[in-house]
């Protein structure tokens, strides 16, 4: 069957805003979601893709979320 997006009930039970096409609404950059301290990576926000473009947003959620509970951030 492939990749079937993200799995709704979950996102319904945590009550994120989805774009068009299902996927968690996640700003670009800083991956913050539509709920304060919740962010948003890989596939659930970009939906199927390649496994480098997972691995850099990995990155880019650890860098934001270092950011948001320390007020700064040293990651790359």
């Amino acid at each position: 069957m492939g990749f079937l997006g993200p799995e709704q009930p979950l996102l319904d039970a945590l009550g994120l805003d989805r774009d068009p096409r299902s996927n968690v609404k996640a700003e670009y950059g800083s991956y913050a979601t539509s709920i304060p301290g919740v962010f948003a990576a890989g596939d659930c926000r970009r939906g199927q893709s390649l496994v480098v473009w997972a691995m850099n947003e990995g990155r880019g959620v650890a860098r934001e979320c270092d950011r948001y509970l320390m007020g700064a951030t040293d990651l790359p």
